[in-house]
């Protein structure tokens, strides 16, 4: 019954409805507060018979305060017209039937708050005794003989009390006793009202009652939208670590169904041992922790913890954002760092390995023009200005790589422009001709690339073709047949692809997978930033480099860079 459905916490809300016995009514929550306005005795019997009956049949523990109009024992020659084993249910303690003046009144006085927590006591007795909850009647034929502010200020604790507990009450007023001002007040501290109108029963709300259930209802779909975009868990708990409520978030957080966790303990998931005995004293501000999701996975957590009361009770709401992002991007930064550094300490490394070679051609260059200043000027068979012109060509040599490897250092563009690849390739090889001629190694091209226009650092490109081929002499070195072939070619994609395959020994598998990585050289006087560097050089020109076995003997390495006609489309698909 839509209509008169309350807000109740989400551990009564989801329970199954109770059947009500009452044609008119229909099924009813836990926690629904209704009165009956009747003429006379049959019509509280025609509604308490049927009440009683079905809450007997479902295992509640079911209390009938009587009055003077209907007394105990005419209340039970009714009710056992109904439930013909009626004494047995009475024997088992699941039924009271007591007399207002026991129950009511004490001392000759009426005391809302003890009989307030007279019911309480009763709930919690029968939730002991194993019954599903309270179901409870009062008459109040005999009201006109205490205050009736007093009473209607008792009946506004009850409708705020049994709310969020196991329990239906039906509170039973005679008619013809109550004015039009007291009706109002009746019907104001209950959710709705039962009263029969021409022979036919009928329930309703007073107007103020349902404007006011409106604007709850509204502001907790509200508050449960609110809730249901936070991306944090919020999750509510009692004293005994029992989940009260969790959001979607947070169910979707630890991997459950929205429901699956209510009234499970709060060590489920978050198993660290404050949550199984926490003091609010601890934790001030926000903790780190472990969550537990469902397939027992543990994640870095944070939550921050309030403390509230609820039915006089504590109650602890926790607010945990799921930390295993924040990590990853923690570790990524972390290793960025050390990838950079490792890269500074290349590139630093890579700056004297690759000044090595111009540093080494100036000395000699040096050494002969100081030699031939020793020789007559007609036996000297070289010029002293040429020598020391060739010295000048490797200092401007070595400046250019300086300056080239410094804009990797300080992770600015390369002085990028149109080149042919080709030329690069060929322009390097030259530099190796006498070297490879004296050590009888032969060094063939077969630049196939039908395109080969790039918008590179020549001087960086250079470095990395320099790399290769040097790394390929050197492992050629104890092989008979020593023979170096550059070919290049067109990939699907509008990149152009350089090969430098060599009959060397090969890779060794130890270090197949560190190739491209700064480690200690395994060559004699090598400083292993060779290939780290190239790596660095080709990736700053968006091209890929690495290597693989020769088909026939030794090993391959391969690098791919983008073709000038190409570059304004992969810039445009980047965006």
């Amino acid at each position: 019954m839509d209509d008169y459905t309350r807000d109740y916490p989400r551990d009564l809300r989801y329970e199954p409805p109770r059947k009500s016995g009452l044609e008119t009514v229909g099924d009813l929550p836990w926690g629904t507060h209704f009165c009956l306005l009747y003429n006379d005795a049959e019509q509280l019997l025609e509604i308490l018979i049927p009440y009683f009956a079905e809450g007997l049949a479902a295992n509640e523990f079911c209390m009938w305060v009587t009055s003077e109009l209907v007394d105990v024992e005419q209340a039970k020659a009714a009710l056992r017209a109904a439930v013909p084993d009626l004494d047995a249910f009475i024997l088992s303690g699941q039924l009271e039937i007591t007399s207002y003046a026991d129950w009511y009144i004490q001392n000759g006085r009426f005391d809302g708050d003890r009989v307030l927590r007279a019911w309480v006591d009763k709930l919690t007795s029968a939730e002991q005794r194993g019954f599903e909850g309270l179901r409870l009647s009062g008459d109040t034929f005999w009201l006109e003989k205490v205050a009736w502010q007093g009473f209607i200020h008792y009946e506004s604790m009850v409708d705020r009390e049994i709310g969020s507990k196991r329990m239906l009450a039906l509170c039973a007023y005679p008619l013809p006793s109550c004015n039009p001002s007291e009706i109002f007040d009746i019907i104001a501290n209950h959710d709705f009202a039962v009263i029969n109108e021409n022979g036919r029963w009928l329930s309703f709300k007073s107007a103020n009652r349902g404007r006011m259930g409106r604007a709850l209802r509204e502001s907790q779909r509200r508050q449960h939208a609110i809730l249901e975009t936070v991306q944090d868990a919020i999750i509510a708990f009692d004293a005994a670590g029992s989940i009260y409520s969790i959001n979607p978030a947070g169910a979707a957080m630890f991997g459950y169904g929205e429901d699956e966790l209510l009234g499970e303990d709060i060590s489920t998931i978050l198993p660290e041992k404050w949550a199984t005995d926490f003091d609010l004293h601890k934790i001030r501000g926000s903790k780190e922790t472990r969550g537990r999701r469902k397939n027992g996975e543990l994640f870095p957590a944070e939550i921050a913890l309030a403390a509230t009361r609820h039915d006089n009770a504590p109650l602890f709401v926790g607010s945990v954002r799921d930390l295993s992002e924040k990590h990853r991007a923690e570790t990524r930064l972390k290793q960025i760092q050390i990838d950079r550094l490792a890269a500074m300490g290349g590139i630093a490394a890579g700056l004297a390995h690759e000044l090595n070679q111009p540093l080494s051609a100036m000395k000699t260059y040096l050494k002969v023009a100081e030699r031939l200043i020793e020789i007559p000027p007609e036996k000297r068979q070289l010029k002293i200005e040429e020598a020391l012109a060739r010295a000048s060509a490797q200092v401007e040599r070595a400046g250019r790589i300086i300056s080239s490897l410094r804009g990797l250092a300080s992770h600015g563009e390369p002085n990028k422009l149109i080149l042919s690849l080709h030329e690069l390739i060929e322009r390097t090889c030259e530099c190796f001709a006498t070297s490879f001629k004296d050590r009888n190694a032969e060094i063939s091209l077969d630049l196939g690339a039908s395109k080969d226009t790039v918008l590179v650092d020549g001087v960086q490109i250079q470095q990395v073709l320099t790399n290769l081929i040097k790394n390929a002499k050197e492992a050629m070195s104890d092989s008979r047949a020593r023979r170096l072939v550059i070919s290049t070619s067109l990939t699907g994609d509008d990149r152009i692809r350089v090969d430098i395959a060599d009959n060397g020994p090969g890779i060794p598998d130890h270090i197949k997978s560190q190739l491209f990585e700064p480690s200690p050289s395994t060559k004699e006087g090598g400083m292993g930033v060779g290939l780290p560097m190239s790596r660095v050089i080709i990736e700053a020109h968006d091209g890929k480099i690495w290597a693989q076995p020769n088909r026939d003997a030794g090993a391959v390495f391969s690098f791919t860079l983008p073709l000038m006609d190409a570059i304004g489309r992969f810039e445009e698909a980047a965006e």
